[in-house]
């Protein structure tokens, strides 16, 4: 009977801690919930209504019941994506303030601009991609031209240069434009406008000849037969445009490079809480709706990694140095 005695009573002296280490465990759980916020802002450094903000918000509808935490989209635009980007570095690390970025500002502004105030890779956090868009190159319907060689000999027979606008100096579009007038070697020069859309309509109105668009943006127009596809940037054809040749295959290789967006937090971001967003935002890109929703638009979702995403930046940023050296493009700051 004694050893009984013994083994309820050392019990009985050990329930005080089993209850004080469940409690401690409770604590740390809630402790834990109360770390993830309940509010996450999501900055887009662009106007509210373009490809880039209408995709955000799309994702942020998705994002909150993923991250139990109410996703909404703050937009911050103006000089050249500064503004929101800056804001988003200045932030805590929590995982409450994210970015929505352009492959532009984070690949071609930090080698473009030589008074930029922010590094994309020491002062963000990379967390993924979430689309990447194919780019045409339109032209007008009145233009007597239907492929790529078509539009190079009528080029060539003009006798001025013709123009090629694109959304301002520097930008995604001019280079794109750069690629093409390298590897053709067209009669072609550049037109800068304040934004895509202005330059389009000199296209439809024949004041200038083409532009190169991102497809969400261009097949509207393409659907509405108000302007004329000639190719598609990149090597392969696009599942969302099948019927568009790439330039590649038209026989001018070169033309290549991919305009994506994707998602960031400020810097020293933790571990968790990277993989956190990240597996969230898998989450939304495979759910089948929100892929049709993209597709619609003409955007594909394109999820990489942390890592990848980091090394992407690098590469890019490394090419497109390249591209803006060689033909001395330069902006006034």
């Amino acid at each position: 009977m004694k050893p009984r005695i013994f083994y309820r009573f050392a019990a009985l002296r050990l329930l005080p801690f089993a209850f004080c280490a469940a409690l401690g465990a409770s604590v740390a759980t809630g402790a834990a919930a109360q770390s993830q916020p309940s509010q996450i802002r999501m900055i887009v450094p662009f106007s509210p209504g373009g490809p880039a903000d209408l995709i955000a918000r799309k994702l942020a509808q998705r994002l909150g019941p993923q991250l139990h935490a109410t996703v909404f989209v703050d937009n911050r635009p103006g000089a050249n994506g500064e503004i929101g980007l800056d804001a988003v570095a200045r932030a805590k690390p929590d995982g409450a303030t994210l970015l929505f970025a352009t492959s532009g500002m984070l690949t071609i502004s930090p080698v473009l601009y030589k008074h930029l105030r922010y590094d994309p890779l020491k002062d963000l956090t990379p967390i993924g991609r979430v689309v990447a868009n194919g780019t045409a190159l339109l032209v007008g319907k009145q233009l007597p031209a239907n492929n790529m060689r078509e539009f190079v000999a009528y080029a060539d027979r003009s006798k001025s240069p013709v123009a090629i606008g694109s959304a301002g100096v520097g930008n995604i579009t001019h280079l794109y434009m750069e690629l093409m007038k390298e590897a053709t070697h067209g009669n072609f020069v550049h037109v800068p406008y304040k934004g895509v859309a202005p330059a389009l309509s000199d296209v439809m109105g024949g004041q200038i000849a083409g532009v190169f668009v991102d497809l969400p943006a261009a097949l509207p127009m393409l659907k509405g037969g108000k302007v004329k596809a000639l190719g598609l940037v990149g090597t392969k054809r696009n599942p969302l445009a099948p019927n568009i040749p790439t330039i590649a295959e038209q026989g001018y290789k070169g033309v290549d490079g991919v305009s994506w967006f994707g998602v960031l937090g400020p810097a020293h971001m933790p571990a968790k809480t990277v993989q956190a967003v990240h597996a969230a935002m898998s989450r939304a890109l495979s759910d089948p709706d929100m892929a049709r929703s993209l597709n619609q638009i003409g955007s594909q979702p394109a999820l990489d990694s942390p890592a990848q995403m980091a090394e992407l930046i690098r590469a890019d940023q490394s090419r497109w140095a390249k591209v803006i050296t060689k033909n001395h493009i330069h902006v006034d700051e």
